[in-house]
């Protein structure tokens, strides 16, 4: 019985040496392969082509970043008062303006389909200067903001409904480069 225990664990301690962990070579993969096969006009073509999708990329934040600040101010039927509760969307324009002190913007006076051209014109105008005098009583200089009324030319929502019609009778801010 001693023998076959010892010729148990003889066999035992054999497999176990035997079988010892070997040492694991690893390869590192460069892309330095890769670079050194490409050309110096593809290495080029592929900067321009990284170096566009970021600029893409940052206009794209910066677009979302405005547009979170140069909310439309909506205004009632038949008016160029401004509500009390549109009065933020104007503040926020003006503390982005006093920050960004080379920045210009135009404000554009929109109306709903009813009425004349004429008179929708001369509404959207005043809509527009409403909004540029709220600016100026907030610190904002006159020559850095310009208006232009388009009347019911450009509605924001097609439709004949008085929901469309509230979303159209407005002041859009638009940057200007």
């Amino acid at each position: 019985m001693k023998k076959l225990i010892a010729l148990f664990l003889a066999v035992f301690l054999i497999s176990i040496v035997g079988c010892a962990p070997k040492a694991v070579q690893t390869t590192q993969k460069t892309t330095t392969t890769q670079d050194s096969s490409l050309s110096d006009e593809e290495k080029r073509r592929i900067a321009e082509e990284e170096l566009a999708r970021a600029e893409r990329d940052r206009l794209l934040r910066e677009q979302e970043r405005l547009a979170a600040i140069l909310k439309d101010v909506y205004f009632e039927f038949d008016s160029y008062a401004i509500n009390s509760s549109e009065l933020s969307k104007i503040e926020g324009v003006g503390s982005w303006m006093k920050q960004e002190r080379g920045k210009r913007v135009t404000i554009e006076g929109h109306c709903d389909e009813r009425g004349t051209v004429e008179y929708n014109l001369a509404l959207g105008q005043k809509r527009a200067e409403a909004v540029k005098d709220y600016l100026s009583k907030l610190g904002i200089e006159t020559s850095r903001v310009r208006t232009i009324s388009y009347g019911k030319e450009a509605p924001a929502e097609p439709g004949r409904t008085e929901e469309a019609w509230a979303k159209n009778r407005r002041a859009h801010f638009k940057l200007d480069r």
